[in-house]
């Protein structure tokens, strides 16, 4: 039984970092090759200056050898290096996708309470208009207080009604990939870092002369 599960993310970071480990081996081997077609280089140099022939063969045997070797590993790294890059790709479009999925999950947790406190406001309203309706005969200030509910009752659940639906359309923009990944912070949200107390450093104390001085 596999008490940690293996999630795509995981699995993307790990081909990232084996890959990362192959990228590293290659590239060790393919400086140990670049040093050797410098040996074998200079070995056959100092052959055809000697006038060794046979050394002269063996050197530019091995120098070939090394030059083939050198293209295929420089061809690795180049695929290892797309690999790599693909697999970036890959693990961030799947971050995205899951910051998408939260946001949009966290905007229709928003619109759900903002329709459940809206029936809450409504009910307080409507038993408010009822009270104030009552007390306009007897006090004319009323009069206010129950226009506003009655404005309230009127205008207040079709506007909740309509911020719900643009917040869900926002939701599925965001899914979409038509819309930021990231809400929208509100105003105030970032508190402002206030500045730090004037030290004691900023000031200088004088020693006070004496006004007469001793007789």
């Amino acid at each position: 039984m596999r008490i940690f599960k293996s999630t795509p993310e995981k699995t993307v970071q790990r081909d990232i970092e084996a890959a990362a480990a192959n990228r590293e081996r290659v590239s060790a081997r393919l400086t140990e090759c670049d040093q050797a077609i410098a040996r074998h280089a200079s070995a056959a140099k100092d052959c055809a200056l000697s006038g060794d022939d046979a050394g002269l063969d063996a050197a530019q045997t091995s120098l070939r050898s090394a030059q083939d070797r050198a293209v295929t590993l420089r061809s690795a790294l180049s695929e290892i290096d797309q690999q790599i890059a693909h697999l970036e790709r890959t693990k961030a479009e799947m971050a995205d996708r899951k910051l998408r999925s939260e946001t949009a999950a966290e905007i229709e947790l928003l619109a759900r309470k903002l329709g459940e406190i809206g029936a809450e406001f409504n009910g307080v309203a409507q038993r408010m208009s009822e009270q104030t309706r009552r007390a306009v005969p007897i006090v004319y200030e009323a009069l206010g207080i129950d226009n506003f509910t009655k404005v309230c009752l009127a205008e207040v659940p079709q506007a909740l009604e309509l911020v719900s639906t643009m917040l869900r359309a926002h939701a599925d923009a965001v899914l979409a990939g038509t819309a930021s990944a990231k809400l929208p912070l509100p105003e105030g949200a970032l508190a402002e870092v206030p500045a730090p107390a004037p030290s004691e450093d900023h000031y200088r104390y004088l020693p006070i002369k004496p006004k007469f001085g001793p007789t």
